[in-house]
């Protein structure tokens, strides 16, 4: 009786053991055999793009992407590499029983580029969803035979990457043989992206007014398009309410506080294409005050801005509450210079001759091309790891082309 009185608390001693140890194992704890003793740790959870890429942890290579390391607490130099790639490279910090995660996006050393276009075009307009690109193929360009369509006017292109690869055709929206202004033409794409309006502009004495406003829908072909020359201001101020209407809707969701300060010190407002980050260029001082509060355990470490200046770009976390500096207004003074990249983690900043890419919290800026394009005519394209740019690599009379640069 003794015996099994014995014999049954060691096997209940043994499953207690064993139980804390795994409890402990998996919060994070590991045995230090010099020490003696249980110490705590943390885990750095590491991805990549590419995948299999190497780690390195305080300049020592540890181990390859995809994978989970534990490591004790404190701060630790991460960099992760591949041979083709720029290195990615950040501080990371390290707390008890916590996962710290990094999601690393390699630049490659050398990008291929892909033409999109091969007529020579114009004014290429990117729609709100980034889905559709519209232009105009002008009649120098156009091949206009007896027996041929007429190719002159406007063309939308549709940017999404078919399943087995590849895009559809272009299709025709206005199909003319009048003759136009081309030069000083401009597209405009409506919120819902059913309609497309074409203005035409002349400039006097350093003043631009528009001379004609023609509309188009985007689902058929037109010949005799629609003069909304005189209601022109109207149709744009209708299209004004309804893009702020979306805004509104995206904010409403927000603290009072952070919505606040984006409608009242804030404009050039665009979320990221997952709705969890908010990008935007702020037109006066502002405290912008903690939602979250104690922080959230174990996010992002790169250090935040709260208080903001007039003239700067900022991105808020809206998920950790964290607020971060992105670039001064006078480096970038055209906001369409600073754009999302599709996976909502990183920001493309377009500078003279140069494109490149930085992390959502201003860290690891990376140059994704160096060389010439046109209009600052650069757009993520939204299958995800390519941005167009609009370039002529012919001879220099000729229109230019979209091309992609393939960031895979």
């Amino acid at each position: 009786m003794i015996k099994r009185l014995i014999y049954s608390i060691l096997i209940i001693g043994l499953i207690s053991t064993a139980t804390f140890g795994l409890i402990s194992y998996g919060r994070g704890y590991r045995f230090n055999f010099q020490q003696k003793s249980l110490n705590p740790t943390g885990i750095l959870s590491v991805s990549s793009y590419p995948e299999k890429s190497s780690i390195f942890i305080d300049n020592k290579l540890t181990s390859a992407t995809n994978a989970s390391i534990s490591l004790p607490p404190g701060w630790y130099h991460v960099r992760i590499s591949k041979e083709g790639y720029q290195s990615w490279e950040k501080d990371i910090q390290i707390q008890a029983e916590i996962v710290s995660q990094v999601d690393a996006l390699l630049i490659p050393t050398t990008t291929s580029l892909r033409a999109i276009t091969v007529t020579g075009i114009q004014n290429p307009t990117l729609s709100p969803s980034g889905n559709k690109v519209a232009f105009i193929i002008p009649s120098s360009q156009a091949s206009n035979g007896a027996t041929l369509t007429p190719k002159t006017g406007i063309w939308i292109q549709d940017l999404v990457t078919r399943t087995l690869g590849g895009r559809n055709d272009p299709k025709q929206i206005f199909q003319t043989t009048g003759s136009y202004d081309w030069q000083n033409a401009k597209l405009f794409w409506s919120p819902d992206e059913k309609q497309i309006i074409m203005t035409i502009s002349k400039v006097e004495k350093k003043k631009e007014t528009i001379k004609t406003a023609l509309s188009f829908t985007t689902d058929t072909v037109q010949i005799f398009p629609t003069d909304i020359t005189t209601t022109l201001s109207t149709v744009f101020s209708e299209w004004n309410a309804l893009t702020q209407e979306k805004l509104n809707n995206q904010l409403a969701p927000l603290k009072n506080d952070v919505s606040d300060l984006v409608k009242n010190t804030a404009t050039n407002v665009r979320f990221s294409p997952d709705e969890t980050k908010i990008f935007y260029l702020a037109t006066g001082s502002a405290q912008l005050k903690e939602v979250i509060t104690p922080p959230l355990i174990g996010s992002n470490p790169t250090a935040q801005v709260r208080k903001l200046e007039a003239d700067k770009y900022y991105l808020y976390d809206i998920k950790e509450d964290k607020n971060y500096f992105i670039a001064e207004k006078k480096n970038f003074p055209d906001p369409q210079s600073l754009f999302w990249y599709t996976d909502s983690k990183h920001i493309v900043m377009v500078e003279k001759d140069t494109i490149s890419i930085v992390d959502f919290d201003g860290t690891n800026k990376k140059t994704v091309y160096v060389g010439p394009f046109l209009d600052s005519t650069v757009f993520s394209l939204p299958s995800g790891g390519k941005l167009a740019i609009l370039t002529n690599f012919n001879k220099s009379d000729s229109l230019p082309n979209l091309y992609e640069i393939d960031l895979r």
